[in-house]
């Protein structure tokens, strides 16, 4: 490592809004909660529905998992 790289000064600060969303002067939405689901995978082709499928299981999954571990 270069000696002019001072690691005691260089700190992460995170996303600039992160403190707004933990205000909860922004809200985050959710990527994969999709209005007219059936609709807009009914436009997809076999191929592409089956992996958006699995892949809006395996969130569902895991969402699941994570809620039924923080009760």
């Amino acid at each position: 490592m270069k000696a002019e790289y001072d690691l005691s000064i260089m700190k992460r600060k995170g996303h600039p809004l992160r403190n707004k969303v933990s205000q909860g002067d922004i809200k985050l939405i959710n990527p994969l909660d999709i209005p007219d689901k059936e609709s807009k995978l009914a436009k997809l082709t076999s191929d592409e529905r089956e992996l958006v499928i699995e892949l809006l299981e395996k969130y569902l999954a895991a969402t699941e998992k994570e809620q039924a571990t923080s009760l």
